[in-house]
């Protein structure tokens, strides 16, 4: 049971040229993905729940602190488009 990632290996299947997308976008879509898996996490009565929702928070970590290292990355323009996007 995936909540929003899948926890197997992701690598295969197809190439995405990631420099073609907008860093500050795409962290803003994990850091939601965070935000809503904290959520399951902290409140969820279902202990399977919790421990998927576990599992998934490290991989919006993992994935929000690679699109940090992009060049293209802007931490204000990130928090605009969640803003945006998210109202949050």
């Amino acid at each position: 049971m995936a909540i929003f990632y899948d926890d197997g290996n992701a690598r295969g299947g197809f190439a995405i040229n990631i420099s073609r997308l907008n860093p500050n976008s795409q962290w803003a879509n994990h850091s939601y993905n965070h935000f809503v898996l904290m959520h399951i996490y902290r409140n969820s009565p279902d202990t399977r729940e919790k421990i998927q929702a576990g599992k998934e928070l490290e991989i919006a970590e993992r994935k929000m602190k690679f699109w940090e290292r992009q060049s293209r990355f802007n931490q204000a323009e990130a928090d605009m488009w969640r803003k945006e996007i998210y109202q949050m």
